[in-house]
């Protein structure tokens, strides 16, 4: 993916951060482009659902309730 500030190619990166969902706090391993040049990070659609899911996964797995 190209940056829309210099126009050259970005990198992506994963990194660890912690995301609060309904009041809780969750770990994830974020994904997202960085720009190099102007120290700007970027997401797409594709990579949102990526980090937004695994919020969801982990709030589900910690209020699943036994049938």
């Amino acid at each position: 993916m190209k940056s829309p500030i210099t126009g050259k190619e970005m990198v992506l990166v994963k990194e660890k951060r912690t995301l609060s969902f309904r009041k809780e706090e969750f770990e994830i391993v974020y994904h997202c482009y960085k720009c190099m040049d102007s120290g700007e990070s970027f997401t797409t659609t594709q990579l949102d659902d990526l980090n937004i899911n695994q919020l969801y996964n982990q709030y589900w797995a910690n209020h699943q309730t036994s049938n």
